[in-house]
């Protein structure tokens, strides 16, 4: 049984979720998580439940062509589950330094996004995945969800090597390679420094060897095969 998030963090707590996924946690012959913030929900239902990251697709990542204006991208929805509060903020404080010279956008997409509509963001229509990677593509600068996690839109962002400006929860990943400050303002102020020179940013936070190394396919693999094998030799 695999959980993504909404499955065990939201759904588990209704009455009509809890039955078929504690039926499923129960039956399964092993639960695995996507993310590191699922942990808190994932082993009270399942003790042994395994965090299993998030793996990228690298084949269906088109390469990152930053142009034109400096564009920063928010590259997750506008919605409370993914920090939409802090996320308002964060835009705010973009749009305060970088004095209209720089183009914002984000998807038009969750319950905060006239908010972000009222802030000057401009936002863009939900379209197909191949779409949406080619709009994250010419992004000069991605600005991560607010939850504190890397779900799968940051990690294609660093993949494609594009810098990424988040805070991330304490001791969810090992050396991520992030911007990260303690306030709004303080990602701003990496969003600004990474707008000098994005190119010359990338090569010095390595986004796309990290990924590689703990979220690339062939680890992936690896980790379920290992699974399997524990599951058979029951």
């Amino acid at each position: 049984m695999h959980w993504h998030g909404t499955d065990i963090r939201t759904t588990y707590q209704t009455p009509e979720g809890r039955p078929g996924i504690q039926w499923g946690a129960d039956h399964a012959a092993a639960v695995v998580y996507s993310t590191p913030d699922l942990r808190q929900h994932a082993e009270p239902v399942r003790p042994d439940a395994i965090y299993l990251p998030n793996p990228v697709d690298w084949m269906e990542l088109p390469a990152w062509k930053p142009s034109g204006p400096p564009r920063v991208l928010f590259a997750s929805r506008w919605e409370d589950a993914k920090g939409g509060a802090e996320q308002l903020k964060i835009a705010a404080a973009i749009k305060d330094v970088t004095n209209g010279q720089v183009i914002l956008e984000g998807l038009d997409w969750g319950n905060r996004a006239d908010e972000a509509r009222s802030l000057g963001i401009n936002l863009i229509p939900t379209m197909a995945k191949p779409a949406y990677l080619r709009w994250l593509s010419g992004a000069h600068c991605v600005v991560g969800q607010s939850a504190g996690i890397l779900a799968m839109s940051e990690l294609q962002a660093l993949a494609m090597g594009i810098p990424v400006v988040m805070n991330v929860g304490d001791d969810y990943y090992k050396n991520p390679p992030v911007l990260s400050g303690g306030s709004p303002e303080d990602l701003a102020a990496h969003v600004l420094h990474t707008l000098e020179d994005p190119l010359a940013l990338s090569a010095q936070v390595k986004g796309r060897e990290w990924v590689e190394q703990y979220h690339g396919p062939d680890v992936a693999v690896e980790a379920m095969a290992a699974i399997y094998r524990r599951v058979m030799e029951k």
